[in-house]
This record gives C-alpha cells, structure tokens and sequence, in this order.
C-alpha cells in the first residue's frame, strides 16, 4: 500500500514539477492569482488570515520546504543527500529568501477612467526566470487579478529583465491573435551567482484603466521565485518555491 502511494504521488508531481520553479510556467500566459502555485511556500503567515494558525504555518517555508529536505523517509527527493548537503540546501534557500524582495508603486488617488501607470520592480530568486502577478489583495490564496476589482489593463506590459534590455519572447508565446493585456508575466534569462551578489531581477510596468466606480481600492504584487535548481530539485522542485507579496496598496478613484 506506501508503494502504491508513493507511485501516485511521484506521477501526479513529477510532470507539474518539472515545468515548475525555477525554470517558471512556460505554457501559463493568462491571468491568474497566486493560489495557482499552491504547493509554494509563503513567505508571511499573515498572507493567509482566513487559515488557522496551524494551517497558515503549514505554508511557511519552515514546515513546508525544510521539513522535507530534513525528512529521512520517502516521498522526501532529499533522502539520497547527506546531513552536509541538506544544511546547504536549506542555507542556499535562506540566503536567497533574504535577498529577495518585490516593490509596487501607484499612484495614490485617480479619476474614475482615468489611464495611469503602475510598476512593479522585483529581485531575488536563482533563476532561471521569475514571475510575478498584478492582484487586489495581497492574500495568499484569496488574492484576485485586478481586472477583477474593475481595473482594465491596456495593452502588453513593458518587460526590462536583468540586463536592462525589454523583453518579449514570453508574451510572443501568446496564441495568435490572442490579447497580450495579463496580470502575470514571467521574466526571462535570469543569472544567479549569490558569490558575486547577483541575483534575478527585473521591472515590468502595466499601463491600466481605473474602474469607473468610484471608491476606495487595493492592489498588491505577488513575486514568484524558486530556491533550488533542476538539477538538485529533480521532479520535487515545488515546495522549494517562493511566494512574496509587496506592500498593499490603497489607492482613492474619485
């Protein structure tokens, strides 16, 4: 019977994980919210309100990634390593935890209609892509795309990954003649060299549409970012994911 559980398990994660952080979602060009990567680890309990308090630690960093990398038995992906190596995954993860962080700026008060510009500006990670998502809230599994809350977003987001150049080969991935206007987008050719101090960054801006209701709004940012690489993650890549949110935003449409 832990046979047959183990083999379910390692088939239902092995093709998700594959695809997963760090090397992004390739194939998800569309809105969506956080929840979307409910097998990352949040970086704040207070994400996560609705929870119990035991729920919500349950989704921090310490029970869900580390917890397993020290777990001595299957499904554990950590088990083959010695006690050396699962201290250096864990001190990896932090180190690059602590080096990360995701900045969002909007104006304070607009018009109802009125067309603005917000940017969102984010670092950390390993790489080799990133991603982060424009939201109302900044609630780990409750957060809604913006467009939800009224907001429009026009057009394809401006892209600069790290080196300072625009990118847009993620959002050409979009199906022909499918609109490009998403909350979510992933930055691409992401270097990680934490001996150098270099870690993923890079800044996308969104140009929106204020709702027409007047009223008092939020909005927040979610960065999506890994801590292991595919070649020590293997297909077990998920819980090593990260999910931090900027600073939440109220902004006055009048």
């Amino acid at each position: 019977m832990k046979k047959t559980v183990f083999l379910a398990l390692s088939v239902m994660l092995a093709p998700v994980g594959a695809l997963a952080y760090p090397n992004g979602t390739p194939f998800y060009l569309t809105d969506t919210g956080p929840f979307c990567a409910s097998c990352h680890s949040a970086a704040k309990a207070e994400y996560m309100p609705e929870l119990p308090p035991e729920a919500a630690r349950a989704e921090l960093p310490e029970t869900k990634h580390y917890s397993l990398v020290r777990a001595p038995l299957p499904p554990s992906p950590y088990i083959e390593l010695t006690k050396e190596q699962k201290d250096e995954v864990i001190r990896i993860a932090k180190l690059i935890d602590s080096k990360s962080s995701v900045t969002l700026s909007a104006p304070g008060e607009v018009k109802a209609g009125e067309e603005l510009t917000v940017t969102v500006k984010v670092r950390g990670g390993n790489g080799p892509a990133v991603c982060l998502m424009l939201v109302d809230r900044a609630l780990r599994f409750q957060a809604r795309p913006v467009a939800s809350d009224g907001w429009r977003i026009i057009g394809e987001p401006e892209v600069v990954g790290q080196d300072g150049k625009i990118q847009k080969g993620w959002l050409e991935k979009r199906g022909k003649g499918l609109p490009r206007d998403l909350n979510y987008i992933t930055i691409e050719k992401q270097q990680f060299d934490p001996g150098r101090d270099l870690f993923p960054e890079g800044t996308v801006t969104f140009r929106l549409k204020a709702p027409v209701e007047r009223g008092a709004y939020t909005m927040a940012a979610a960065f999506l970012y890994g801590t292991e690489n595919a070649e020590t993650a293997g297909f077990f890549q998920r819980p090593s994911g990260r999910i931090l949110f900027s600073e939440e935003l109220n902004i006055r449409v009048e």
